[in-house]
């Protein structure tokens, strides 16, 4: 993960910010591939858009019974509409395959999936919880 984003930081200079701010994640098993997605489509998506550029946080955040997983820009942004396409794809279509298959998959391990929000010109958060051990 810190691979990925290291390349697009040296691929996008200063257009792209990330800020990292992760509790200790010991003891608490993230899905493979559940993070990169949303960060890929954040930067693509988001921060991208603007010609400016913009912000990532990524955030982990170990709460209780369970971590809490934010990848959050500040790029363009959806209305509802465009959010209600999203979320209403089918995995088959090449549009947000990526978010498709990681809701799917976090839906199957942890019964809950992704939690997306979105403001036009604001940027877009999304947000999932796994169990600790």
């Amino acid at each position: 993960m810190r691979s990925y984003v290291y390349i697009e930081k040296v691929r996008f200079e200063e257009r792209l910010q990330v800020v990292w701010e992760i509790d200790d994640t010991s003891g608490i098993s993230i899905p493979f591939l559940s993070i990169q997605p949303l960060v890929e489509n954040a930067i693509r998506h988001g921060i991208m858009k603007r010609a400016q550029g913009g912000t990532i946080t990524i955030r982990v955040s170990v709460l209780e019974n369970r971590a809490e997983i934010i990848v959050e820009d500040d790029g363009v942004g959806m209305d509802e509409q465009q959010l209600q396409r999203i979320l209403d794809r089918k995995a088959d279509n090449k549009s947000g395959v990526g978010l498709i298959n990681t809701d799917q998959r976090l839906k199957r391990s942890f019964g809950t999936g992704l939690q997306i929000t979105s403001t036009l010109g604001a940027g877009t958060k999304v947000t999932f919880y796994v169990q600790t051990k």
